[in-house]
């Protein structure tokens, strides 16, 4: 199968929603940007209120999710990079800790050994 032709997908699943069961969002292929593009919201076309309504609320209850899942991932690496800080202050703290008891127990044989 030609994976150069699939789509860069992330299916959402589990989201604490009580409208969205599964969430699929399709990203954009890297690309670079020559121009910006402005995309005006005001374009909307007029519907019913009602309808209109309940789209913003799907539609909000959605970005609400998606943006509460970027930001645990982005919490999840800041994290990492905190515990992976903590491990190497432990870490030297007991070689310093190591290397005190070894020249000690040196000191200790020699001592002995003189008596």
């Amino acid at each position: 199968m030609n994976q150069s032709g699939l789509k860069n997908m992330v299916v959402l699943r589990n989201l604490p929603s009580n409208l969205i069961e599964e969430a699929i969002i399709v990203l954009k292929s890297n690309k670079n940007i020559k121009q910006i593009e402005k995309i005006d919201k005001n374009k909307v076309k007029e519907e019913p209120k009602e309808k209109v309504k309940e789209r913003d609320y799907i539609q909000k209850e959605a970005e609400m999710l998606i943006s509460n899942y970027i930001k645990r991932l982005e919490d999840r690496k800041k994290e990492k990079i905190e515990n992976r800080k903590q491990e190497n202050k432990k870490y030297l703290k007991l070689k310093k800790y190591s290397i005190i008891v070894t020249v000690l127990l040196v000191i200790e044989v020699i001592l002995l050994i003189i008596k």
